[in-house]
């Protein structure tokens, strides 16, 4: 059944959802911040390390100027004492000749140049310098400058690199210390509120896990959040109040189609019976006045419930090719014309036919035109009119009208559910299983086409439909 593989299907997707989408988004949700978590953490290194490094060169930078504007006017030997002077960025300061013999230097013992020697007025900023092979290393500022008394000298002023790298190391290991701390947190929180904002997905499974299709007039709660949850749960239900209605009109569909199969086997095997019971065999006669007529009217029955089940489990196939659709009225008038004495009284059968080309199935076509056709002579009293109409070539109308009873405008609404029989329309012996009509529905709904359900002018009803006109490529 269809309903039941439906249920069966949402049942099973419900519990992939509330199950697995809580770990997979708790795990994402975990990774993509760990993921930036690393990549804030690196920036925040280089960051700190760009901003200490800028500082220490600035000072640096500084001292190494306000120096050699002393030293170019005053000599080595007139050097403030005070632009000696160490703080929190400069750790040492060196003034050295060409050949490295150093003038002034702050740290104690035998040194060496913190860098080669450069021009006067050029300023370079070297790495990992250190005065003595024991000593610490230095990031040092060179500047070059002349003096009256020395003459071409460089300026080397150095921060220590030890503290540099210790501040570096601290907020790298802050890092490491607090980003696991925020990725656990943030993987528990995301585990618990993706939980709460599952608890209605979970409320609408357990739901659904009730529903059974036996029994499909339970609904899933509808959330109050206005969100995509609730839009699923009112989907969700119109998605139940359809398999209803399609698993109601099953169940009509069965029951109509055990009835009206009922009739006709009821009639065949009571003859049989009778035959047997009598002990003779079945004359032509009855074969051929009652017994064939059944059995056809059962074929047919049998056809056309097997299209319409068709028609609803993927739509009525198609074999689409040029028609000329005027002659397919033409036919079906001939056919009208031939079996007109089978009604009650005369009827007068008119047309208008258009030579029109359309793109559709010839054999559903012509059978769509004879239901409407068989239809009319069932209502009809003295005239039946086959029209056709078209719409500046685009669509092109056939409908067939009868001076019956006409369809009151409730019955309108109905006329094309399956097993439907007006109770005005089935006085006569001709009448069928009230399936024409359903038919004709499908076929025209399956060409893109609609149906025209009317009353006629002057009284009866007036029954057809309206197709594309197709450009046969």
């Amino acid at each position: 059944m269809i309903s039941s593989t439906r249920v069966t299907r949402i049942r099973a997707r419900l519990r992939r959802l509330t199950g697995p989408v809580r770990n997979r988004l708790t795990v994402l949700a975990t990774v993509l911040v760990l993921l930036a978590l690393l990549v804030a953490g690196g920036v925040m290194v280089l960051v700190a390390r760009n901003l200490l490094y800028g500082t220490a060169d600035s000072a640096a930078s500084a001292r190494a100027h306000e120096i050699a504007s002393m030293v170019q006017t005053e000599g080595v030997g007139g050097i403030d004492k005070a632009t000696l002077n160490l703080n929190q960025y400069i750790d040492i300061v060196q003034i050295y000749q060409r050949d490295g013999a150093p003038l002034i230097s702050t740290f104690h013992g035998t040194t060496r140049p913190l860098g080669p020697f450069v021009s006067p007025g050029t300023e370079q900023v070297i790495d990992d310098t250190a005065p003595a092979p024991d000593a610490p290393e230095f990031r040092t500022t060179l500047l070059g400058a002349v003096t009256p008394d020395h003459g071409p000298v460089t300026i080397a002023v150095g921060t220590s690199e030890g503290p540099l790298h210790w501040l570096l190391a601290v907020v790298a290991l802050l890092c490491g210390l607090m980003f696991p701390i925020i990725v656990v947190l943030i993987g528990v929180l995301t585990y618990y509120f993706v939980g709460r904002s599952l608890e209605p997905v979970e409320a609408i499974r357990r739901r659904v896990d009730e529903i059974s299709v036996g029994d499909l007039h339970q609904r899933v709660p509808v959330p109050a959040t206005r969100d995509e949850i609730a839009t699923l749960a009112v989907t969700m239900n119109q998605m139940l109040d359809r398999l209803q209605e399609a698993r109601a009109r099953e169940l009509r569909f069965v029951g109509d189609a055990s009835h009206e199969l009922n009739s006709p086997l009821t009639t065949l095997v009571g003859l049989f019976d009778l035959a047997e019971m009598r002990g003779e065999g079945i004359d032509r006669e009855t074969a051929r006045e009652v017994m064939a007529p059944e059995a056809r009217r059962l074929q047919y029955m049998v056809a056309d419930m097997l299209l319409l089940a068709r028609a609803d489990e993927s739509g009525i196939p198609l074999r689409l090719g040029p028609v000329d659709l005027d002659d397919v009225v033409e036919s079906e008038i001939r056919r009208l014309t031939a079996v007109r004495e089978l009604a009650v009284g005369e009827l007068t059968i008119s047309a208008t036919v258009l030579p029109i080309q359309v793109t559709g199935d010839e054999e559903k076509l012509s059978r769509a035109v004879r239901n409407l056709a068989d239809n009319a002579i069932r209502h009809a009293r003295s005239r039946i009119a086959i029209e056709m109409v078209a719409d500046d070539d685009t669509t092109v109308t056939v409908t067939v009208v009868d001076d019956g009873p006409g369809v009151s405008d409730e019955d309108k609404e109905r006329i094309l559910d399956r097993f439907v029989r007006l109770d005005s329309a089935r006085t006569r012996t001709f009448g069928g299983a009230g399936l024409g009509l359903a038919i004709v529905s499908e076929i025209v709904r399956a060409h893109g086409g609609e149906m025209i359900i009317d009353d006629a002018p002057g009284g009866g009803a007036r029954i057809g439909f309206t197709l594309p006109q197709r450009p046969v490529q």
